[in-house]
């Protein structure tokens, strides 16, 4: 660049800017196919795509079923990122967003009777709610995980509302929305690394309220394994021994603790 040049900006303010700029995750890209990110190999790789719109799914390869079994944060997928509430967002170009619950949060439901999805073209906010899932002993807020209209809601809910907890990142997707502040809303949320570490953090608070209720149930000793009484410590097999009530408690547990969270945060001296 030349001393005639050299104040002028690597990219016009005016000039659209490839998603994974707004994302932070890289610097500059330029893109050679008008925005149409469904045909970018960069963004196909960097998603880690390898199905079809309607055929969307996160497979665990056995190498990470072995990390799950000593990491569960390895759940965390690269390609999501995740609000503190339990929702997971893709990216799957700058005008649609993916959004689903996080595989933390579908652990504790049970017996899902229906789940009551937002109208298309509808508007939602960052932070509120857009949806709710309704079980036996439970109805759960879902929150939005960014700001936008709805593109699309999930069909196959309705008649097989089991695939929220069966393939939360697969068939069991809630909506498509078209982001309003896509760059501002994304940094917000949490993203690898401190997704990775939130996710235990959470996991580790459950563990120790899953482990409260069950020392608080007469009817029960605690989960322990069958070999002779060594205690259970990971969060999935510790669940088997809890009643459904149990688990609604457990999920109120969880979205209370955030909200009262938040309400400390707000009353705090500026």
């Amino acid at each position: 660049m030349n001393a005639n040049n050299k104040h002028y900006p690597l990219i016009p303010e005016e000039e659209r800017k490839c998603v994974w700029m707004t994302t932070g995750l890289i610097s500059y890209k330029l893109c050679e196919r008008n925005f149409q990110c469904t045909f970018c190999p960069f963004d196909q790789a960097i998603k880690n795509e390898g199905s079809s719109e309607n055929e969307l799914q996160d497979p665990e390869s056995d190498l990470t079923e072995g990390l799950l079994k000593t990491d569960p944060s390895a759940r965390i997928s690269g390609s999501f990122f995740y609000h503190p509430d339990h929702c997971w967002l893709k990216v799957e170009n700058a005008e649609k967003v993916r959004i689903g619950i996080d595989d933390l949060l579908t652990q504790l439901m049970t017996n899902i009777q229906v789940v009551i999805l937002p109208q298309v073209g509808s508007f939602i906010g960052q932070g509120e709610c857009c949806a709710h899932i309704i079980q036996e002993d439970y109805i759960l807020p879902v929150v939005a995980p960014l700001t936008g209209t709805i593109q699309t809601v999930n069909p196959r809910l309705k008649k097989k509302p089991e695939l929220i907890t069966d393939d939360p990142k697969g068939y069991g997707w809630l909506l498509t929305v078209r982001p309003e502040n896509l760059e501002s809303d994304l940094k917000n949320l949490l993203f690898g690394r401190k997704a990775r570490l939130w996710y235990q953090q959470e996991e580790k608070e459950i563990l120790a309220r899953t482990d409260l209720i069950l020392k608080q149930s007469p009817q029960t000793v605690g989960p322990t394994m069958q070999d002779g009484g060594v205690r259970i410590t990971r969060l999935r097999d510790m669940l088997t021994a809890v009643t459904a009530k149990q688990r609604a408690q457990l999920l109120d547990f969880s979205i209370a603790r955030r909200r009262k969270a938040q309400e400390s945060a707000s009353t705090l001296p500026k």
